[in-house]
């Protein structure tokens, strides 16, 4: 089963931000160049915007190369900028959703390995002596959260650590079911 990045969905997102850095540098330079302008320090919103953009347009040739998860019975083969690394799932530890910051919005997918296995083409950082990979946001991939986590659970023989992740989007969507259900009735009465 091949699991893969929404490149469509990063696509949209880098362009908007590199849509707004360039409409910010013009939008200074205009205003720059402009003599009749109230806006007269001009300068930080030209490297700001600019800033912008080149991280955008940086992170839109991050695309170029595929991101895929290819997982089976017997491994994982991750195809990550370019570089494809086989790790047999005795190689791997652990695989958790861990928040970004304090809530659980948009956790990252993380990969724990044995000692002594790297993976090429990423940087990981040490936690208790395992190296640890930030591999993808579970919400970036093609399919929902959920049965990426099937996925991955299913073939690694339950290496997954994702239920509380899980947990609070079964309650997000349950919340909003109710909320739905409770002011639907409203409108339709």
């Amino acid at each position: 089963m091949k699991l893969r990045r929404n490149t469509a969905r990063a696509r949209r997102n880098y362009l908007f931000v590199a849509f707004i850095g360039a409409s910010g540098w013009g939008a200074a330079r205009y205003s720059e160049a402009d003599s009749n302008s109230v806006f007269t320090n001009t300068g930080p919103f030209k490297y700001v915007g600019a800033a912008f953009f080149l991280v955008a347009a940086c992170a839109l040739a991050s695309l170029l190369w595929p991101f895929i998860i290819n997982v089976d019975d017997d491994g994982m083969t991750l195809r990550l900028r370019g570089v494809t690394t086989r790790l047999p799932w005795s190689s791997v530890e652990m695989l958790t959703a861990a928040k970004r910051g304090t809530d659980w919005m948009d956790p990252m997918l993380q990969l724990r390995v044995a000692p002594g296995v790297r993976i090429k083409g990423r940087v990981g950082s040490d936690n208790d002596g395992r190296r640890v990979y930030n591999l993808l946001p579970l919400e970036n991939f093609t399919v929902p959260p959920e049965q990426v986590v099937a996925i991955l659970r299913k073939r690694s023989g339950g290496k997954v650590e994702a239920q509380d992740y899980l947990n609070y989007r079964a309650g997000k969507r349950a919340v909003a079911r109710w909320l739905t259900d409770e002011h639907g009735d409203d409108r339709d009465g």
